[in-house]
């Protein structure tokens, strides 16, 4: 099976790991903005705050992860974050009514932060040459949690939504029993990998400086990501409580978007790999078609009135992701200074992570203060326009740092 997809070793290995890992924080991240309004009372604009918090600890932690991946062992890295993970969750499963429920979702973000930059970094590291082709392979495995969780989470939550943290817990037990059992067999430091070949640090090799514009590029690319993920991540926030307590939807049917988006997301790489070898080397035409697919998605969102409409939207903004989401990882790898790969993809994942920080807090804001949720739809587009043109301007800077470097 492994010569038939090309695909190394070491990297399916990673791959499983973060289908377990991200099938365990499926049963959380969908629902913490419903349990928050619905289940311990809290506003929207209290509960927006406490996800704010929430990001800013995943922040911290996604660049404390990635340095300690580059400066010590992607395993060491990975060790830490998976240990606190068990933890985590296990606190979460047990205690989640106010305040603790804050308490244990914050520390769960430090599991999260860490474990997700450095299964990332971990992409690179085991498919160096392979171009988007390693980070995809992440993104598709990512996705299967995505599918698998919130649809057994809808199944938990029937009862009582805070049922849906029994998963979360066992899934953390499964995800850290295959951790140690197959990730030792990693070639963390690279030593079956051509200098040449690889971004991360070796064994007596030079840490590369970046350059001016280099660095000015990475800002671009983030900037970029951020203008994306900060639209993105109002279905899972501010359109959560417009579908269900505006629009009607339970949340069954709001959890099985998510689903849906996982499946179609898994099942549709069939039809979008050969599309994108097209173009391969253009990640730039990926991103832009990303972008106006999540425009599409929004615009339907916009006139939905019923879980059809959602439905629809949300299989817009699964294409775009399809699309946009592994270019990203791939353009801060190929910008990377030897050495610094585990930092640069932190960055990334921080980006994500402040996207998922501050678009719940500015969303209800833009909801409650600025005229409602058509207020939020014009905030939304705007964002997306913003990153057409970041994404120009950071491939003409990323051009001319390749040419002076030459």
């Amino acid at each position: 099976m492994l010569k038939k997809t090309g695909l190394p070793r070491d990297l399916w290995i990673v791959a499983i790991g973060m289908v377990l890992l991200y099938t365990g924080l499926s049963f959380i991240w969908p629902f913490n903005m419903l349990y928050m309004t619905k289940e311990l009372g809290m506003s929207e604009t209290s509960a927006a705050m406490a996800l704010l918090i929430n990001s800013g600890i995943g922040i911290i932690a996604s660049l404390i992860g990635g340095l300690i991946f580059d400066r010590l062992s992607g395993f060491i890295s990975l060790s830490i974050g998976t240990i606190i993970l068990v933890v985590t969750t296990g606190s979460l499963f047990l205690f989640h009514g106010y305040p603790f429920f804050l308490w244990n979702i914050w520390a769960v973000s430090v599991a999260m932060g860490m474990v997700f930059s450095g299964l990332y970094a971990a992409a690179g590291l085991t498919h160096p040459t392979g171009g988007r082709t390693g980070f995809n392979s992440i993104y598709v495995a990512q996705n299967v949690g995505v599918a698998v969780g919130p649809f057994l989470a809808g199944f938990l939550s029937k009862e009582h939504l805070g049922n849906v943290y029994i998963g979360a817990f066992a899934f953390a037990i499964i995800y850290a029993v295959f951790f140690f059992i197959f990730f030792p067999k990693i070639d963390w430091k690279s030593e079956k990998v051509a200098s040449s070949e690889t971004k991360h640090h070796q064994k007596g090799g030079v840490r590369e400086h970046p350059t001016k514009f280099g660095v000015l590029a990475m800002l671009l690319l983030l900037l970029t990501y951020l203008f994306c993920q900060l639209p993105h991540v109002q279905w899972q926030s501010n359109l959560s409580t417009y579908m269900v307590q505006v629009k009607g939807l339970t949340n069954g049917e709001y959890g099985n978007l998510w689903s849906i988006n996982g499946g179609l997301i898994v099942l549709g790489q069939l039809f979008l790999i050969p599309l994108v070898r097209k173009f391969k080397e253009r990640l730039k035409v990926q991103i832009y078609i990303g972008i106006a697919l999540f425009t599409l998605s929004f615009v339907v969102a916009m006139q939905a009135s019923h879980y059809t409409g959602f439905l629809i939207g949300m299989i817009f903004l699964t294409l775009g992701e399809m699309f946009a989401w592994p270019a990203i990882p791939t353009i801060a790898y190929q910008l990377a200074p030897k050495g610094h790969a585990g930092l640069y993809q932190g960055l990334v994942n921080g980006v994500a992570t402040a996207a998922r920080m501050l678009a719940p807090y500015l969303g209800a804001i833009v909801v409650t203060q600025l005229g409602g949720i058509q207020a939020l739809f014009v905030a939304i587009f705007i964002l997306l326009a913003l990153a057409v043109i970041s994404i120009t301007l950071q491939q003409r800077v990323q051009r001319l740092d390749e040419k002076r470097s030459k």
